[in-house]
């Protein structure tokens, strides 16, 4: 009896030992959500933040991962932003609320759906990423693929690992690189330049494996074109993140 008994605690730390073992060697990751506006003449100090902290990131191949959101109700000031989407500007909201904020704004800044404040503020960015490093990812991607047919939408393909019960799934089809000539507005007579601008965004329910497909529109050069996958829980904090460019 004795023998059963150590024989199952034995078994029982086995499984506990390779269940932490499954998430521990998780890389970090960070994910920098920045809401935007061409029509916002605050913005291109923050996006120009942004292009930086991009080109740092593959400088020193840091697990940072930006997406430039473009609200829409800036539009009505003078300047129709071509990148921007209600949905971005829901999305902004949400976050409002959840984070108890009294109104949405731009250039806002959100890293890994926790830690808010002005986009274009450096400082708060560097004490935002530092915190980010410190936090172990709960789960991530095994594998994040794509694949481009001509005539076809843009498919994507995926596989995690660790622990996503109770999260979703969001896919941004980003254009890379994308420079505007502002003809209106507060930024009128100005030549903007975005990067990782969100032309698509899909959400889905996590699950171990699967797949999601984009519309045919808007879809940018496949030179210019990136997807960035993220794992969020039902409180918008991310969890694991991933990226891959079509080739």
């Amino acid at each position: 009896m004795k023998n059963k008994i150590i024989a199952l605690f034995s078994l029982a730390l086995l499984i506990a030992t390779m269940s932490f073992k499954s998430t521990q060697n998780f890389e970090t990751v960070t994910v920098i959500e920045l809401f935007t506006s061409q029509g916002c003449s605050s913005c291109p100090p923050a996006d120009r933040l942004l292009s930086e902290t991009i080109s740092d990131a593959k400088k020193h191949d840091k697990k940072i991962f930006a997406l430039s959101f473009h609200v829409d109700y800036w539009n009505r000031l003078g300047w129709a932003d071509p990148f921007s989407d209600k949905k971005f500007s829901q999305r902004q909201s949400e976050y409002a609320t959840i984070l108890n904020l009294q109104t949405v704004y731009t250039p806002q800044m959100i890293v890994n759906g926790s830690h808010e404040f002005v986009g274009s503020s450096k400082n708060e960015l560097e004490d935002a990423l530092n915190k980010s490093l410190s936090t172990k990812p709960m789960a991530n991607f095994k594998t994040l693929e794509s694949t481009l047919q001509i005539g076809n939408p843009i498919h994507v393909k995926y596989e995690l690992d660790g622990n996503y019960a109770k999260c979703k799934i969001n896919f941004a089809l980003v254009s890379l690189s994308e420079t505007t000539l502002i003809k209106r507005g507060e930024n009128g007579g100005r030549t903007l330049k975005n990067e990782n601008v969100v032309r698509q965004f899909i959400s889905i329910p996590a699950a171990e494996n699967g797949e999601i497909s984009f519309d045919l529109s808007p879809v940018p050069a496949s030179s210019n074109t990136a997807i960035i996958a993220y794992i969020q829980r039902s409180d918008l904090k991310i969890v694991g993140a991933a990226m891959t460019e079509l080739k």
